[in-house]
């Protein structure tokens, strides 16, 4: 379910990426978050434990260096979005396991469950799927040369997206290592709480400031399309996360195997919306597919390494 939920941003937040300016994106994102907040806290005991998270001085602290680390994410998401196709994006994102591996293993001293080599050797493998799609989506009839590829990674922006993987594994541990006496749901909306108090304002003072805060019918599409992504995949999507962190005792290696599903979601969720919407438009050419198998056969291989 997380899974689907997750695959569900890159298409529906590729068009705002593009129409509005960075500012202006973060302050609708962070818009769509603080409505989910009253759906977070609407049962009586996730309610008790927001309020007693906040009075918790200690949990400020903690609440501030998650912002940080999520507002990184969430700048770095808007560049790779801003210039890259959302498929391109998932496959980036389907790095998670390996990134998520390496981040229990430091903050929740959960042993990595294969050999070093294995761990490694699955993780170049898959990275290189990664190139092999990013390859594929380059508009030269769904293909191009090798410095095709390295062009496409300086105009197309989706390198940026590299880091966003640790830095989402970073923040979901932390969140459950930090909060695990509370509900997942009052964790995730206390969160949502410091961010969007912050990036609010300061978000829509920088777009007023610019005059880029104006809403146009262009503008109107993707601020909807935006808030719902937001709904579904941030704020849905992240509390499932949460809650399947707590299920498995915070093993998030094994958690974010599942997102090995997530661009393959993500294709199935932005081929019927490409009819309508041009930015969403990819390539599914045998390159594409050879990637995803790339991608998911050391994967495949590190899940069942793992299990055993």
């Amino acid at each position: 379910m997380t899974a689907g939920l997750l695959a569900m941003q890159e298409p529906f937040a590729a068009v705002a990426a593009k129409r509005l300016s960075p500012a202006s994106y973060v302050c609708v994102a962070q818009g769509a978050l603080l409505l989910s907040i009253p759906l977070l806290t609407l049962p009586a005991s996730s309610r008790r434990d927001f309020v007693a998270i906040f009075q918790d001085i200690s949990n400020i602290g903690r609440l501030i260096v998650l912002f940080l680390i999520g507002l990184t994410g969430l700048l770095l998401y808007n560049v790779g979005l801003s210039g890259a196709n959302p498929i391109v994006i998932a496959a980036v994102l389907n790095l998670s396991p390996f990134w998520a591996a390496l981040v229990a293993k430091i903050i929740s001293k959960k042993p990595v469950p294969v050999s070093p080599l294995v761990f490694f050797g699955c993780f170049v493998i898959a990275f290189v799927g990664v190139l092999i799609i990013a390859w594929s989506q380059i508009e030269k009839s769904g293909g191009g040369s090798m410095n095709d590829l390295m062009a496409s990674a300086r105009r197309d922006t989706w390198i940026y997206a590299i880091p966003i993987p640790f830095l989402f594994a970073l923040d979901g541990t932390l969140l459950n290592e930090w909060f695990s006496k509370y509900e997942e749901s009052a964790a995730v909306a206390a969160n949502f709480v410091v961010s969007t108090l912050v990036l609010i304002p300061a978000t829509a003072l920088i777009s007023i400031e610019r005059g880029e805060a104006s809403i146009t019918p262009e503008k109107i599409p993707a601020i909807a399309l935006l808030m719902f992504g937001m709904l579904t995949s941030a704020a849905m999507g992240r509390v499932l996360y949460q809650v399947s962190l707590s299920a498995t005792g915070n093993d998030n290696g094994f958690v974010t195997m599942f997102f090995l599903l997530v661009p393959a979601l993500t294709g199935l969720i932005a081929w019927p919306m490409s009819l309508w919407i041009p930015e969403l438009r990819f390539f599914a050419t045998p390159g594409f597919l050879a990637g995803l198998i790339v991608i998911a056969v050391p994967l495949a291989f590190f899940s069942i390494k793992s299990w055993r």
